[in-house]
């Protein structure tokens, strides 16, 4: 029981990590082009139709989509400064371009996360000012506190966006690591509610529930993960490993 709990907190801490992978759940929808449902953009320099796919869609395989739905061909970018109009609905045009600044800073800080913590922790703290619902910065933020200790004001910081994929998987890891094994589980059925749970949260969910000796919800949810032909190699095999020790039980 104790690989098992250990293996569920190194995935906790595996997702955490600050990276630009997906990691937000959002509420955008591609739609038919009419006036009411496109809003402007400009183009900034560095910009890419994956970057704006995993912004503001939360789906980077969206990219070629998207380009072309804005009028392009999905190797072909606007030129910096060029205002191109995106498939989202034009009262949203506002918080996108909020999003967008948000994710600059939030690459930005990214970048320099090996080098320079403090200036990652500005640019962060200034993402997550920017765009305050996106759970990006807030959630890289809370793994710097993690880092150094600050388990309340991560927790406090997190609160407000619990019912998130990512934040709800932090959350259940901390109470995981406290000893608070119901309210670690809460968090990961918080977690599992998405359309499309994270690979990192099945794996995690799996075992946590093995673990706790429920072999038939932790094998229905181990046996979603193998079946994900995008799931990390790595996550699969972990997986397949507690599934043959949970047939040995």
């Amino acid at each position: 029981m104790r690989t098992k709990a250990y293996a569920f907190t190194v995935i906790v801490l595996l997702l955490a990590g600050c990276t630009k992978t997906r990691v937000v759940q959002s509420h955008y929808v591609i739609q038919t082009e009419t006036a009411e449902s496109e809003c402007g953009y400009i183009w900034q320099h560095g910009d890419y139709w994956e970057f704006l796919a995993w912004a503001l869609l939360d789906d980077v395989s969206s990219s070629s989509a998207l380009a072309v739905t804005a009028g392009y061909l999905p190797e072909t970018l606007p030129a910096p400064g060029t205002e191109i109009f995106i498939p989202i609905p034009a009262e949203y045009e506002e918080a996108a371009q909020a999003r967008m600044e948000a994710a600059r800073l939030t690459g930005r800080a990214t970048d320099i996360r090996e080098t320079d913590r403090n200036g990652c922790m500005r640019l962060l703290r200034e993402a997550r000012e920017m765009d305050p619902s996106w759970s990006v910065p807030v959630t890289n933020i809370t793994v710097m506190m993690l880092e150094d200790g600050r388990t309340d004001e991560a927790l406090e910081l997190l609160g407000p966006m619990s019912y998130k994929n990512t934040p709800a998987l932090i959350l259940a890891g901390i109470a995981w690591r406290h000893g608070d094994t119901d309210g670690a589980l809460r968090h990961l059925s918080d977690a599992l509610t998405s359309t499309s749970p994270r690979p990192e949260v099945l794996a995690a969910a799996g075992i946590a529930w093995s673990v706790t000796g429920e072999r038939g919800r932790a094998g229905n949810i181990i046996r979603r993960l193998l079946e994900d032909p995008e799931a990390p190699s790595e996550l699969r095999v972990l997986a397949l490993h507690y599934a043959l020790m949970l047939g040995e039980e």
